[in-house]
């Protein structure tokens, strides 16, 4: 009897460590970098990295810079985290604007169970950047960096632009007409009081 339970309970613990090893894990893979990983920017210019990421698992990914083997945190930014669902592509950017030039040799990309914030795991990858503390004249993106901003900030239309722009001319105008109608209203009783006034004394 008592081997019996002992085979039972091994054998469930290997059905669990099985359907463990079955289930895909999350994997990322960088397909591309605007500049290139050598780059020199100018000041606040983003370096863009583009990523896959493959797994049943939504994911938050985000980015960083390190130099030799510490965070460069002091007088920098990144842009908003990366939220897949399920997988799929996405980019990340950081950026420095310190006055002084700003090296990093590392970049890092975080990965964290977006439903419960824990930490999945990171990727890093070997680079060669320069952040300057001068402002030379910023390049033009790439098409997919362009793309990827055009997809999630999307212009309104032009109608609703139309609108909204002349709501504030709207608002003028009527702030005018209620300064005129106030101002015409105290003149004639201003002239009606007079008049009255007039009257009293000539009689």
């Amino acid at each position: 009897m008592r081997a019996s339970i002992i085979r039972r309970v091994v054998w469930v613990a290997l059905m669990l460590c099985a359907a463990a090893y079955a289930q895909p894990s999350t994997q990322l893979k960088i397909l591309a970098t605007d500049p290139a990983p050598d780059a020199l920017l100018a000041r606040q210019q983003p370096f863009y990295v583009r990523f896959a990421v493959t797994g049943a698992t939504p994911v938050a990914v985000t980015v960083s810079g390190w130099f030799k083997g510490k965070p460069v945190i002091d007088d920098g930014g990144t842009g908003a985290p990366a939220q897949l669902p399920a997988g799929g592509s996405g980019v990340v950017s950081f950026f420095y604007w310190s006055e002084r030039p700003t090296r990093i040799d590392e970049v890092r990309l975080h990965l964290t169970d977006a439903r419960s914030g824990a930490k999945i795991d990171d990727y890093a990858f070997p680079v060669a950047l320069t952040w300057l503390a001068d402002e030379p004249p910023l390049r033009e993106p790439a098409a997919w960096v362009k793309e990827w901003q055009q997809a999630t900030n999307p212009r309104p239309a032009r109608g609703a632009a139309d609108a909204d722009a002349s709501l504030p001319a709207a608002g003028w105008w009527l702030a005018l007409a209620a300064a005129v109608l106030s101002f015409g209203g105290a003149l004639v009783w201003r002239r009606r009081r007079a008049a009255a006034a007039d009257g009293q004394i000539n009689q």
